[in-house]
């Protein structure tokens, strides 16, 4: 009751301050205790009655909780920090234990049941106001502290977290013990299979002292019928850096239907591309039965043993699974490993490894002890990813070479390149090979096999190098492909559009 009651006069106040419920809703070091009491799930409240957008205006501040729960994200909101701040301001949990003396080992700074995006910010785990937290976000249901009200995880909820940081989750802050950034539920009751199809979008993301997986969605196959459900859809990283994790940066499961026909067979897909992973175990990812995993230009460098607690994890870097699962232009340099396997960077029951664009070069890190990944400008890593930038998180690819301009590029094959870049919004270009003169047809499909746009139309290219822009702000965020016909030739390859 007193909850309830704070919150009307939160919302009395707010009204009185702006008129109305505004959609954006400012929280500043300022606002923060005389409109919310100093407590983040106050703000979270106001999303329930029409805000939809928290923007967070104040340079390093702790946006925390008095709660002994974690806060909750029950309603669709974007959680974006104001520009030109000079720090990322913080999301962390006190975990201090309140009334019951005693901190819980199972913290989680927020539960997410709803679509939600982070935009430039951090959290911590290990933050000096808490006990330590053991995960950052879990997606799953949670009944409501004192109301007992339960709160169902939405199917198909959108995940964001766009140029955050996330470090320090251990449990009780304990570097021996494990935590997770992000963690998949499963229901209470396993029958239930509400808890599916998310998608979740890493970008310019930065991971640092993870005591387990820093990515786990691995309860899918428990959950929800013989065969479990499909957790997560889509998971795409892109351009992030994992640095000091103890166990694997990403695993997920897919059901436990193998087969490869009928209409469940397709898991999703699952994109991780220009990765950096230092100073971590030996496993990169293991994505267990999950088809259509695509993992290209992954740099894994300067390894260690894998924390205590997963002592069974220093075998391999990469293991992906089923057909459509491909691998490619991975560069793996000292990576320490504890046990044998039958191969480091393996794609088993029909997935595929490129063998030929595995390589085992020096990155030439500028200072890798200090903690800066910076590729040297005589790094070989330049121009060997398979868009012709550089292997690994393209944030520290600051240094390429200037290449020498060809007057004429001779084409010897026909090729279609992947999009650049990827994800895109709302604007990517396509490159493609023709070898011969013929009518020559691009074209772009979506999910469903329909087509969206028509970027080339029988039009009769001669030989040469082609280079098309593809805007896609009239259509909606997910994954597209694009298709290239020219004489007999003809390729497939998939994009992210992600707004």
């Amino acid at each position: 009751m007193k909850r309830i009651a704070i919150l009307v006069l939160m919302l009395v106040l707010a009204m009185n301050a702006f008129g109305q419920i505004p959609s954006l809703i400012e929280v500043t070091a300022e606002n923060f205790e005389p409109y919310f009491q100093s407590d983040f799930a106050n703000v979270l409240d106001y999303v329930a009655q029409g805000a939809d957008t928290i923007l967070l205006g104040s340079s390093g501040f702790n946006y925390t909780t008095k709660d002994t729960v974690p806060m909750v994200i029950e309603h669709s909101v974007v959680i974006i920090a104001a520009d030109g701040l000079e720090e990322k301001p913080i999301f962390t949990h006190p975990n201090a234990g309140f009334q019951s003396g005693e901190p819980s080992g199972s913290m989680e700074i927020f539960r997410i049941c709803s679509d939600v995006e982070f935009h430039g910010v951090r959290f911590v785990g290990n933050h000096e106001s808490s006990g330590g937290c053991k995960y950052g976000c879990r997606y799953g249901d949670i009944t409501e502290s004192g109301t007992e009200r339960e709160i169902k995880a939405k199917t198909g909820a959108r995940i964001v977290f766009e140029n955050c940081d996330m470090e320090g989750f251990h449990s009780l802050g304990d570097d021996a013990l494990q935590g997770n950034f992000l963690y998949y539920l499963r229901p209470a009751d396993t029958n239930l299979d509400h808890m599916k199809n998310t998608k979740v979008f890493f970008n310019n993301c930065m991971f640092k002292d993870i005591g387990d997986e820093a990515i786990r969605i691995s309860e899918g196959e428990k959950y929800g019928g013989t065969n479990g459900v499909v957790a997560c859809d889509s998971l795409v990283l892109t351009n992030c850096t994992f640095d000091d994790i103890d166990a694997e940066c990403i695993r997920i499961y897919g059901d436990k239907d193998t087969s490869s026909v009928g209409s469940t067979f397709v898991d999703g897909y699952l994109l991780a591309d220009h990765i950096t992973v230092v100073n971590s175990s030996p496993r990169f990812i293991y994505a267990k039965n999950y088809r259509a995993c695509t993992i290209k230009n992954i740099l894994i460098a300067y390894g260690r043993e894998p924390g205590a607690a997963r002592a069974d994890r220093g075998d391999y870097n990469i293991q992906v699974q089923l057909s459509g699962s491909t691998v490619s232009h991975i560069d793996t340099f000292e990576v320490l490993y504890t046990l044998d396997a039958s191969s480091r960077i393996g794609a088993t029951k029909g997935g595929y490894v490129d063998e030929a664009t595995i390589y085992g070069e020096d990155p030439m890190f500028v200072d890798f002890e200090s903690g800066d990944y910076t590729l040297a400008e005589g790094s070989p890593l330049y121009y060997l990813s398979s868009d012709g930038t550089a292997i690994g998180d393209l944030r520290w690819a600051t240094n390429m070479p200037v290449a020498i301009d060809n007057e004429e590029v001779v084409v010897e094959q026909y090729a279609l390149m992947q999009n650049y870049p990827n994800p895109f919004n709302p604007t990517t270009n396509i490159k493609f090979n023709i070898t011969e003169a013929g009518i020559t047809n691009l074209k772009v499909y979506n999910m469903l096999g329909q087509e969206v746009a028509n970027l080339v139309d029988n039009q009769n290219y001669t030989t040469g190098q082609y280079e098309v822009n593809f805007d896609a702000s009239h259509l909606t965020s997910g994954v597209y492909f694009y298709r290239l016909e020219s004489g007999q030739f003809s390729a497939t390859k998939k994009m992210i559009f992600l707004k």
